[in-house]
């Protein structure tokens, strides 16, 4: 499955789901912008922005498909305290749309997170 990641992949959305049923929230907005980059060599850059409310995330490292999830093993971030981590998120695909969804990256929030992408051409 490594290979139907590589590419680009704009950002359609990127939420965090409670367990307890509240309403989601976009961190960055429902406008947020931003790039997943997968490359053949196994490097994985992502970089999201948004609009309101202002803010960014960025992260790169390496990433590891198995057992129908995404693994990324993060070496550099603009948040210093993800640096080290590697988070799972599960593959959905439907045509040319990626759905990862995991857990959030900080344990005891009672969230997930679930971004979605559209492969660029």
């Amino acid at each position: 499955m490594t290979h139907d990641l590589v590419g680009a992949w704009q950002l359609m959305s990127w939420s965090f789901e409670y367990e307890d049923g509240r309403p989601n929230e976009f961190p960055l907005g429902r406008d947020a912008r931003g790039l997943l980059l997968y490359t053949p060599g196994g490097q994985v850059s992502a970089t999201l922005m948004g609009g309101e409310p202002p803010g960014s995330l960025a992260y790169a490292g390496r990433y590891d498909v198995r057992d129908g999830a995404v693994y990324h093993s993060i070496e550099v971030a603009t948040d210093p305290t993800l640096v080290g981590m590697t988070t799972i998120r599960h593959i959905a695909r439907e045509g040319d749309v990626l759905t990862l969804s995991g857990p959030d990256f900080r344990a005891g929030t009672g969230r997930s997170q679930k971004i979605v992408w559209r492969r660029e051409p």
